[in-house]
This record gives structure tokens, C-alpha cells and sequence, in this order.
């Protein structure tokens, strides 16, 4: 029986040592690609990163940066100008888009296969308004446990005592934001709202998602009653498929809290604001999150591989565009 148990312990460490084995890759190394990443915005001029793919199985964890590329720009056909290098990987031109452009990018540099592509930027949302509502939770009272314990009132054998010290609430600032979408085209959207606090010279940045809505797919029921439930998408993306040719309205709620201390006066004030971007985005924009959020939720272990999504012809990356209607709000002290 002793021999039985120490041939399954060698054979138990046989098992382990053979996980440790490297294997080696036997497959084709490919050769290095263009990879050019741009987000096109109708309010400056456009930019580009051009880099280097990277092997797989490369020890470097970083990417190289490509000097004197020629990124020619193209709009609407026609040629408008070359991109200058600004160094670390970056080109600048100096044309500022407009909606509607056609835009495309022709890349090349030494030691490269050339790439390219195209985006074509898209019209702001129209009948964008946003109404907004403030309303105040209950008051709560804050109560502190006192005595047993804590030494608080100098014996372990005391009774328990509340105080009350203050109270606490909420403001619920609740925005309706409103906008029209045109029948028999097809449009991508992406809702940002940031929520931006300062105090003492110190400001915090805070991103809302979740959003309870049709249109994200995390609305109880869709517009034939059938259950909805997706798991959360920090890019907000959605596209017009159920409500193409109609006004749709997203509500969104930001809840500030207060706490009040009776012996305490509290004389910081605190800068609140609330940014409402509704962006329209070009489709490869909207595939590219899309393919991003999808990787994100996959399960890890033994799943399918996500393929990001590239609209770079011979190379990888994405060159996206949008629009922006964005609005601000300075909450109240």
C-alpha cells in the first residue's frame, strides 16, 4: 500500500512538472504592420497616432512609434493635405472637419506595407434639447450608538445611549434629454455624462452608466414586452434599431447627498457640475466600442476569442468620427 501511494505522489508531480512545460510556437512569425488610430471631432483639427504592431509573443510592453510616415489626407475625394509629424507617433494637419465629410487617410513609411481608410463624419443630433427637475429626498436622522463597548461613557457595563448628531438628503437633480431621430438612416449614438465636484482647489471626475433605457437594452421590458437585461456598458453606445424615425427621450438622474452635523459647522462649499454629451458617432466608431464592451463581459476562461474591430485596410487600428451636443449645468452650493 506504501509503494501504491508514493508511485501516485511521482506521478501527481509528473502531472504538475508537465503543466510547467513550455511549448514552443511553431507557427510563422508575421511580419510588423501600420497601425493608425484616430477619433475625428467637427471641433478641431485632425489628428493621428501611427504605430507599430506587436508580435504575440514579444517580451517589449510597449508599442513603437512609426517617424515620417506620409499620412495624406483626402476630403470628399480630393486631396487636402499631408499630416505633419509632431513626433511620438503623432501627425497633425491643420483642416477641420465639417458634417458629412468623406475622409480619408492614406498611410505609408518605410519598411511597411501602405494602409488606409476611410470615415465619413457624421451630423449632429437633431432636436436635442434636455429639460431638468430637482426634487429632495427625506430627511434622515444620523444617530450615533454610544456606551457598551466603547469606553464612550467610561465602563464596559453602561447602557447603551443614542445621539442624535444630525441629518442627511439628497437633491435628485432628474434630466429629460430629448432628440429626433431620422427615418431610414442609420445612426450611432454615444451618451457621456460626467459629473465634476470641486473643493479647496481639488476637482473629482465621476462617469454615469447603467442608464435605465430602451435604447441601452436595460429597460425591464422592449417595446414588445419581452424581458431585457444586458450587463453594464461603460461606453453608452446604441444605435437607431428601435427607434428609427422617432423622438426619443433618455432620462438621467444625479443624486447629491448632504449631511448636516448639529455641532458641527460645516463652511466648505463644494462646485458641483453636470456635462451632458449626446454624441452621433460613425458606425466603425459604434463596431470598434461594440467589439470592446463584448471582450470586456466575455467570460475568460475557455471562451471565444473577440476580435476588436479595425476599419484600417491592410493594417490594424480605428479611425472614428463624431459630433458633439453637449450642455452644462452648475448645480446649486
Amino acid at each position: 500500500m506504501k509503494n501504491l501511494s508514493f508511485i501516485a505522489m511521482l506521478l501527481m508531480f509528473g502531472l504538475f512538472a508537465a503543466c510547467e512545460t513550455e511549448i514552443p510556437f511553431n507557427g510563422t512569425e508575421s511580419d510588423p504592420v501600420l497601425v493608425v488610430n484616430s477619433l475625428i471631432c467637427t471641433d478641431s483639427v485632425i489628428q493621428a497616432n501611427i504605430t507599430s504592431s506587436r508580435f504575440f509573443l514579444s517580451n517589449e510592453n510597449t508599442f513603437k512609434v512609426v517617424a515620417n510616415a506620409t499620412v495624406a489626407l483626402y476630403v470628399n475625394g480630393s486631396f487636402q493635405e499631408n499630416l505633419t509629424d509632431q513626433g511620438q507617433g503623432t501627425y497633425r494637419g491643420q483642416y477641420v472637419s465639417k458634417e458629412g465629410d468623406a475622409l480619408r487617410l492614406n498611410v505609408s513609411a518605410t519598411g511597411y506595407q501602405a494602409v488606409w481608410t476611410e470615415t465619413t463624419m457624421p451630423y449632429k443630433v437633431s432636436g436635442f434639447q434636455i429639460d431638468s427637475t430637482i426634487t429632495k429626498t427625506d430627511t434622515t436622522l444620523i444617530i450615533q450608538a454610544r456606551g457598551y463597548g466603547g469606553g464612550y461613557l467610561g465602563g464596559y457595563n453602561d447602557p447603551i445611549q443614542y445621539d442624535t448628531l444630525g441629518k442627511t438628503y439628497s437633491d435628485i437633480y432628474q434630466y429629460k434629454i430629448q432628440f429626433s431621430n431620422v427615418s431610414g438612416v442609420s445612426d450611432f449614438y454615444r451618451l457621456i455624462v460626467k459629473q465634476t465636484t470641486s473643493s479647496f482647489g481639488f476637482t473629482t471626475v465621476s462617469y454615469q452608466s447603467d442608464f435605465d433605457d430602451i435604447v441601452f437594452g436595460t429597460k425591464k421590458t422592449n417595446m414588445d414586452g419581452a424581458f431585457m437585461e444586458s450587463k453594464l456598458d461603460r461606453y453608452n453606445i446604441f444605435s437607431d434599431e428601435l427607434i428609427d424615425g422617432k423622438t426619443h427621450t433618455i432620462t438621467v438622474k444625479v443624486s447629491i447627498d448632504h449631511n448636516k452635523f448639529y455641532d458641527m459647522v460645516d463652511t466648505t462649499t463644494y462646485a458641483h457640475r453636470v456635462t451632458i454629451d449626446l454624441q452621433s458617432i460613425s458606425k466603425d466608431y459604434y463596431l470598434y466600442l461594440k467589439s470592446l464592451k463584448a471582450l470586456e463581459i466575455a467570460d475568460p476562461f475557455m471562451s471565444e476569442p473577440v476580435q476588436i474591430y479595425t476599419n484600417v485596410t491592410g493594417g490594424l487600428g480605428i479611425v472614428g468620427a463624431r459630433t458633439n451636443q453637449q450642455r452644462e449645468f452648475v448645480l446649486p452650493e
